[in-house]
């Protein structure tokens, strides 16, 4: 049986106030149930054999809702979230008829929308699921995960002859029904062997999944993996790639500042192209003569995860922590940590702004709290948004966004609501940074 997994972890920043957020959900679920009050009385009648087994998959489209929150939501912000209130909306809206999946889907975003006081969390219909997509890191519906990731996320164990979670290895957490893995046969709970011949022993989830994607346009149409089932027995799958453009999210330029070049790598956003971009920018400015790097993510409101903490990674050294993860009910904590040397030790300068959110926030968090960099702000601070969201898919097709933790900065800085605090108001000078930095560095070794 397939279990509910994340599809994906997304930033879903937004330039709009979470209480007018809170509020228009509410207003929305009020409208809903009065014409689901009204859709109700006018579907009585329509196909009468036919509605008891629509009333039944509605109710069970509720219960897979309130199953996926009580398992899975974390309540990041101390709202006041109630299991006992939860379950009571739960038990009025499987006691009304719900003939139709419009009829669901609306007693699902009223649910949300007063159980839930989380701007961030929301019902999304198979069309808006359909759009989702652009999220995926593979490009071919694919969610993969650590040994020890699968375990948790899943509730799955591994097969017997694998159950040590520290035995590595890249899994199918999780994938989009009716995508291009899931047509070609890939399963949850898949090990993943090989990539066109290519070995993932040695691989990240994430490395993994940028051989998949293919976003060069010259990427072959389909791509060949070999995956090892529950069972042991080792499967060959050829997967088409879905034809889609995934744009540059960065452009690059040269300064002469006193001598000195200076080379400016803009990243407007963390799409599955912006880890492999960013990598041949710092090559190609260091390459033309660039002695100091400047990161601009000023306007970057996020995007995917994982590329943001991948990229951080590229500029700190092995073992240093990128981002601290709180999750669950006991809001336990896990590190993420930088694996082997950084890409450049060239001097480097984030500059961020009110919009810099999410993924944003979490590289520049990393970067600053490591003493690798120094941020440039002209106001208070960045918009601060750290919360986590996972994707689920619903049985029908549908989604749920969920909110099920937060991001912490190395130095526990929650970014959630507070944001990130400058270290100048104005691009310093060269001498000036170095002696922010060194300073920086001197108060770490201390701690």
């Amino acid at each position: 049986m397939c279990r509910h997994a994340p599809l994906v972890a997304v930033d879903l920043a937004s330039q709009s106030e979470d209480r007018i957020l809170e509020t228009l959900k509410k207003v929305g679920a009020t409208v809903d149930s009065a014409v689901s009050a009204f859709s109700n009385i006018s579907h009585l009648g329509d196909r009468a054999t036919n509605l008891e087994e629509a009333k039944r998959e509605g109710q069970e489209l509720v219960k897979e809702v309130w199953a996926v929150v009580s398992d899975y939501y974390l309540d990041a912000r101390g709202s006041g979230f109630d299991q006992v209130k939860w379950a009571a909306l739960r038990d009025k809206h499987m006691a009304q008829p719900l003939p139709t999946h419009e009829a669901a889907y609306r007693a699902i975003r009223e649910m949300l929308a007063y159980g839930l006081n989380d701007p961030y969390t929301r019902f999304i219909t198979p069309n808006e699921f359909g759009a989702m997509r652009k999220y995926d890191v593979t490009g071919v519906g694919l969610n993969l995960a650590t040994a020890e990731e699968f375990t948790r996320k899943s509730g799955l164990q591994l097969p017997a002859d694998r159950a040590d979670v520290q035995v590595g290895g890249v899994w199918v957490l999780g994938m989009i029904k009716g995508g291009a893995a899931d047509r070609a046969g890939v399963r949850q709970g898949d090990e993943l062997l090989s990539i066109d011949g290519n070995s993932v022993a040695a691989l990240s989830p994430f490395q993994a999944a940028g051989l998949l994607q293919g976003t060069d346009e010259t990427a072959p149409p389909s791509v060949s993996l070999e995956v090892r089932r529950q069972d042991g027995a080792s499967v060959e799958v050829d997967i088409e790639r879905p034809v889609r453009s995934v744009p540059s999210p960065v452009t690059t330029y040269l300064e002469d500042r006193g001598g000195r070049t200076v080379g400016h790598i803009s990243l407007s956003a963390f799409n599955a192209r912006a880890l492999s971009d960013v990598v041949a920018a710092v090559r190609q400015t260091e390459a033309a003569g660039a002695a100091e790097l400047v990161l601009d993510l000023r306007d970057n409101r996020g995007g995917l995860v994982q590329e943001g903490i991948e990229i951080a990674k590229l500029f700190l050294d092995d073992g240093m922590t990128v981002v601290v993860t709180e999750t669950g009910s006991r809001k336990d904590e896990r590190a993420v940590r930088a694996v082997g040397p950084p890409l450049t030790a060239a001097p480097l300068t984030v500059m961020v702004n009110e919009h810099t959110a999410s993924a944003s926030e979490i590289f520049a968090g990393a970067l600053h709290d490591n003493c690798r960099a120094l941020l440039v702000l002209a106001l208070s601070s960045t918009y601060g948004k750290g919360l986590i969201q996972s994707v689920y898919e619903l049985s029908d097709s549908s989604g749920l966004v969920l909110t099920v933790g937060k991001y912490l900065t190395p130095a526990r800085t929650d970014i959630d609501r507070e944001g990130l605090k400058p270290d100048f108001r104005h691009m310093p000078s060269s001498t000036a940074a170095a002696e922010t930095l060194s300073a920086c560095r001197l108060t770490a070794s201390k701690a």
